[in-house]
């Protein structure tokens, strides 16, 4: 008998004999982007997560809008709010170096701070800086949020992108 990586069996003393290997996704709905807080978070939101077309989740967003989704291995994963459907997947995957554009991007998107849908993957996060004024207007938001200066010079803002997002 071949059993799935994302089973593990446990010892005949526990109460239940396997468990799945289950993700969470931390999702936060704000009314800004930036840093979760109870301030920018939307609470009570209803929601619905669907795994494979099944609802596996409902319930209402904390005060700083947080909703975790588990995230099964291998399901369609799907939250259901304020009218809409988001995709949800898990992935291990670190930022490039946050003196890149590519870096600096990636974390841009990471903190709501949307620079358009260019890119290969339609995403905004490609590996140059065009089209310039998307990437701008969020170097520009950033800066009106975390600093006093606003001259879109995206080399300006790594220290707080590094902070805000992680290395």
């Amino acid at each position: 008998m071949t059993l799935s990586p994302s089973i593990a069996r446990f010892i005949s003393i526990f109460n239940a004999f396997n468990a799945l290997n289950v993700q969470t996704a931390v999702i936060h709905v704000q009314k800004y982007p930036g840093k979760p807080s109870v301030d920018a978070g939307i609470k009570d939101l209803d929601f619905e997560v669907l795994s494979n077309g099944v609802v596996t989740q409902t319930g209402k967003s904390t005060a700083n809008g947080r909703i975790d989704v588990r995230v099964l291995p291998g399901a369609n994963t799907v939250l259901k709010i304020m009218g809409s459907e988001f995709q949800v997947t898990v992935t291990n995957d670190v930022f490039a170096a946050v003196n890149t554009h590519t870096g600096r991007k990636e974390r841009l998107r990471y903190l709501g701070y949307h620079i358009g849908r260019h890119g290969a993957n339609g995403n905004g996060v490609d590996n140059d800086a065009t089209p310039r004024f998307e990437y701008e207007r969020s170097v520009l938001d950033f800066q009106a949020d975390h600093t006093n200066t606003t001259d879109a010079d995206p080399t300006t803002i790594d220290a707080d992108l590094q902070a805000d997002a992680g290395a």
